[in-house]
């Protein structure tokens, strides 16, 4: 990774004055332009509230919310758009796609742009999170969403189960393993109306990716393939354990995901961006720290930035006017609201149920896997197929680890 731009270009400007952002003078445009924005989000969601404040200052600026799919299913489109000349003006791209953004899309330089903005932009977020979005010593995103695993737990089932319930903040493998045989005893059994789970993990990329570092080992090291190394392989294997002892029932990241909120699963390792909607849940859930292994934990984050795609020169600016406002203390506080985690230097309250992810921002967050290369969009799915297949008992983790080093190097060579 490269250091952050705003070292290679010796820009330098005080904390202080920026706290103050959004009391900013509004800057009037010679015409009204519109920026559409592709979006994960739909016009129910806390987004659309940092799009509709920025709207009413009345700029001449007008940004357009509009619901694309997935990550992958807005690059794909952003793909199809851009070949045929349309680019979007501006993307929520996951970081996982930074390399992908910047030299297959087509991510703009902020700096490019306008230098004075990119600085007093990008200042506003902590140190630790700028380079997440510094691709090939570009700056391309203002860090957005961030988010790591964390492990809800259910306390009702909880209870039920007969559990202790002074839970530690901080637990590892071993402890949530021994738990779930609990769980599983006290309630696999007895024909429980709704119990359908002792433990799910996902099979999500991030959630093995912890495993791997917490083992030791990483997936990528700049761009070449380790994930074959002792110390994944171990990680791997950890992380298959509970399927084999039966006490993790595999389900897709959806279908977990509704399974957690209809009160199925007891203990569900997954994304800590689910605070909010944990918090309005008729279910009694705590949050705790992603399970360590031997004691060790090396977690990752998950996310993303926002990006401008615009080629004309009115609208990418316009586009950096938009993220001025997502920068200052008024949208970041609007922002809020959908339980990611706090990246900017701004005083924001802390939400509800984020204490276990705080604490590990706070110990320190690796990027998810940044797939590199112009195919660096199937990276992530060739990383999924091989993980599905050890946890599905096809292949030992020793087997497709080497499948995976094999096929990830092939995609990455081929920029």
């Amino acid at each position: 990774m490269t250091k952050f731009a705003i070292s290679r270009r010796n820009f330098t400007k005080g904390a202080a004055g920026l706290a103050a952002a959004s009391l900013l003078p509004v800057r009037a445009f010679a015409s009204d332009v519109t920026i559409t924005i592709s979006s994960p989000w739909g016009s129910d969601r806390p987004f659309q509230k940092v799009v509709d404040a920025y709207n009413a200052r009345q700029t001449g600026v007008k940004v357009v919310n509009r619901f694309d799919g997935n990550y992958e299913q807005m690059a794909t489109k952003a793909m199809a758009s851009i070949a045929s000349g349309r680019p979007p003006e501006m993307m929520i791209t996951g970081w996982k796609f930074g390399y992908f953004a910047r030299r297959t899309l087509g991510a703009r330089d902020f700096f490019d742009i306008d230098e004075a903005k990119a600085g007093e932009i990008i200042s506003q977020f902590k140190p630790s999170v700028r380079k997440l979005v510094t691709i090939d010593d570009a700056l391309i995103g203002l860090p957005w969403a961030m988010s790591t695993p964390v492990t809800w737990v259910n306390m009702d089932l909880w209870r039920e189960a007969g559990l202790d319930e002074n839970i530690p903040l901080d637990i590892d493998h071993a402890w949530l393993l021994a738990q779930a045989d609990k769980i599983e005893k006290a309630l696999g059994g007895k024909g429980h109306p709704t119990y359908r789970s002792a433990l799910d993990l996902s099979n999500n990329e991030w959630t093995s990716q912890a495993y791997v570092q917490n083992a030791g080992g990483f997936i990528l090291d700049g761009e070449n393939v380790v994930c074959d190394s002792d110390q994944a392989i171990r990680g791997m294997k950890a992380f298959a354990e509970p399927v084999k002892t039966g006490a993790w029932k595999n389900m897709d990241y959806g279908g977990q995901q509704k399974a957690m909120f209809a009160g199925n699963i007891a203990i569900c390792a997954t994304s800590s961006s689910r605070a909010s909607a944990a918090a309005k849940s008729d279910i009694d859930f705590k949050d705790v720290m992603f399970p360590s292994l031997d004691g060790k934990r090396n977690m990752n984050s998950g996310g993303n930035f926002l990006a401008v795609y615009a080629r004309e020169d009115e609208l990418a600016q316009a586009s950096m006017d938009f993220l001025q406002f997502c920068a200052s203390p008024e949208g970041q506080l609007i922002w809020s609201e959908v339980g990611y985690l706090n990246t900017s230097i701004h005083d924001i309250p802390e939400q509800p149920l984020q204490t276990a992810a705080v604490a590990q921002l706070e110990a320190g967050l690796t990027a998810e896997t940044i797939w590199p290369g112009k195919r660096g969009l199937e990276g992530q799915s060739v990383w999924r197929e091989k993980v599905a297949r050890v946890l599905e008992g096809v292949d030992t983790p020793e087997q497709a680890m080497a499948q995976a080093k094999t096929e990830l190097t092939r995609l990455i060579s081929a920029n």
